[in-house]
């Protein structure tokens, strides 16, 4: 399987989202995975992104949104992470704004893979630790280190 730790990379995390809204949030993000050359359409993947959003919303409470999609426009998964230190109302069940926001995009025929990774992220981001240490990371290298120790365990 796929670990998280191969899937970030540091010019696809942002420790300071500049928007403030969950679309525009998504847009930033896929924006890094443009840059990074990992898509080819930032726009066309945020808007397959918001579509899923609007069929339920991905913040999953404790601070994590985990926006996601399936989709053509990916040939491999890829992801992105921003941190926002105020949060961004992401209609989350607890009603909390999302700090972490892990943006994922899979391949359509990658169905199993990508619900074993979102299930994974989410495991790992059930302790209340990790997401602490996530939110005072003081680099893009120091999260994907604390993703490896993580997934080491």
């Amino acid at each position: 399987m796929i670990s998280i730790t191969g899937l970030l990379s540091p010019e696809c995390i942002n420790l300071e989202l500049r928007e403030k809204r969950k679309k525009r949030v998504i847009a930033e993000l896929t924006g890094l995975l443009q840059r990074a050359e990992k898509v080819e359409n930032g726009k066309a993947l945020a808007g397959k992104i918001i579509e899923r959003e609007a069929m339920a919303s991905t913040g999953i409470g404790h601070g994590i949104a985990i926006p996601h999609c399936l989709t053509n426009l990916v040939d491999e998964t890829v992801m992105a992470f921003g941190r926002s230190t105020n949060g961004i109302p992401f209609d989350s069940a607890d009603n909390k704004p999302a700090q972490l926001i892990f943006l994922l995009a899979g391949p359509q025929t990658a169905t199993s893979e990508h619900l074993k990774l979102l299930s994974k992220l989410s495991r790992l981001l059930t302790e209340q630790q990790f997401r602490a240490q996530l939110i005072e990371a003081p680099t893009a290298e120091e999260v994907i280190e604390l993703f490896r120790r993580a997934e080491e365990l």
